[in-house]
């Protein structure tokens, strides 16, 4: 799906795992230090899209098979759609409510101990 609306970036999602297994590998799980702030570790930043574009489910599923439960991931809300996203209606409006909770259950479904969620939609 990356390379509909990114440039045909057809290696994307390949490059992407590759490159999030080897931080994992280098640094390990992100943990706070005690002043509260991270400054070292893995943090995985996941932009929902609309529409299940993005493949949200599908990369998350892909992280709680290929990584530990705790790796820190900040489910991101704010997609909003700009300059030639407007070429494409699948991408052509923000996420919604639903969208949003669909994604953030499932991550809690597959047993994520670290997830980041945006108060957009904080339920």
């Amino acid at each position: 799906m990356a390379a509909k609306y990114s440039s045909d970036a057809y290696s994307y999602p390949e490059f992407t795992k590759a490159a999030i297994l080897e931080m994992h590998r280098q640094v390990g799980v992100a943990k706070p230090a005690e002043d509260g702030l991270m400054y070292r570790g893995l943090m995985i930043r996941h932009l929902v899209m609309p529409n299940r574009v993005g493949g949200s489910n599908k990369i998350l599923k892909w992280i709680a098979d290929n990584l530990p439960k705790d790796t820190y991931i900040n489910l991101m809300s704010q997609y909003r759609p700009m300059y030639k996203a407007f070429e494409y209606k699948e991408i052509s409006r923000g996420i919604t409510k639903a969208e949003f909770k669909e994604v953030v259950d499932y991550a809690k479904s597959l047993g994520f101990t670290n997830l980041d969620i945006q108060n957009w939609f904080k339920d």
